[in-house]
């Protein structure tokens, strides 16, 4: 029977900005995504009632642990939790047999979570005829998390304000090779938020930045800044010689991606960026650092026959 697939890409935030916290305890942002060469996938399959989930290791980059071995409660997990809400939307019976092949490190701040729901919600939507239009998957995709609009838009460069529901696309800029540094700690997104925001003067203003250009990472550069370092460095003091070490290797820009704890360096030329890999990955309380490329657009649904 007919199946769907989807890769799910990695993110970085070029810069992330908290403005408020609102009384229900969300935060209010804006932020620039970036989709990254780092991939998890999820599989739709026709199958009996209810929803059936399974998680698999995929092929890790070299270092990485077990990515599908921290997960926590399947029940908890991005992929089923759109699938309920899937479901619900469209009021159509549930029976399908979801597939999650697991690449992306948890707790990194790299989006896999996030860009997993996403991808459920693609392949899930064209399993059953496509009944649910895109703002509809938006919508839905602000339900369970900030990062998750971007991800259901199919834009691989977008600024992003309020939720991360309020998204403009943007050009992507010139293709660059990106140096992701995953540390041996790991970090709560909601933990995370709790504690810069007790750090930060809320509410700041936004900024309008509508017309950003994307078309040169020097420009890019000079708008670089993530509040969440405020409190990931003061935790973890080795996550600003490894800033450092990116910088002194040739990065353009180098920051925490989202809350942490992945730090990423963009490079122009491929042969430095492996260089400074290396060097992160040999430092001690790192677990692995490798190479990915920028993306210019997001992967579409693939058709699964058998």
């Amino acid at each position: 029977m007919t199946g769907f697939s989807v890769a799910c890409p990695a993110k970085v935030n070029l810069f992330l900005r908290i403005l408020a916290r609102e009384p229900s305890g969300y935060h209010q942002v804006e932020t620039l995504f970036q989709a990254v060469g780092l991939y998890d996938r999820v599989e739709a399959h026709p199958g009996e009632h209810g929803i059936a989930f399974e998680a698999r290791p995929g092929e890790a980059e070299p270092g990485l642990g077990d990515t599908a071995g921290d997960l926590g409660d399947p029940a908890e997990n991005t992929v089923v939790r759109a699938a309920t809400l899937f479901y619900d939307m469209t009021g159509i019976e549930p029976g399908v047999n979801l597939v999650l092949t697991k690449a992306i490190p948890a707790g990194t701040g790299l989006g896999g979570a996030s860009s997993n729901a996403a991808g459920t919600f693609a392949v899930l939507n064209a399993l059953h005829g496509r009944p649910l239009r895109l703002h509809q998957i938006i919508r839905l995709g602000a339900r369970i998390g900030s990062d998750v609009p971007f991800f259901c838009t199919g834009v691989a460069t977008s600024l992003a304000w309020g939720r991360g529901d309020r998204l403009l696309g943007r050009p992507a800029p010139p293709a660059a090779h990106i140096v992701l540094v995953v540390p041996e700690a790991r970090t709560s997104t909601g933990g995370a938020y709790r504690d810069v925001s007790a750090k930060l003067k809320l509410p700041v203003p936004p900024r309008w930045l509508g017309d950003i250009g994307t078309d040169d990472w020097e420009g890019l550069a000079a708008l670089q800044h993530n509040d969440f370092e405020l409190v990931a460095f003061e935790r973890m003091p080795e996550l600003g010689g490894l800033r450092e070490t990116l910088l002194t290797g040739g990065a353009v820009m180098a920051r925490l991606t989202g809350s942490g704890s992945a730090l990423f360096g963009v490079f122009a030329d491929e042969g430095r960026a492996r260089e400074a890999a290396g060097v992160a990955g040999a430092m001690e309380s790192v677990e692995a650092a490798f190479v990915v490329p920028t993306l210019s657009e997001m992967p579409g649904v693939e058709r699964i026959d058998g």
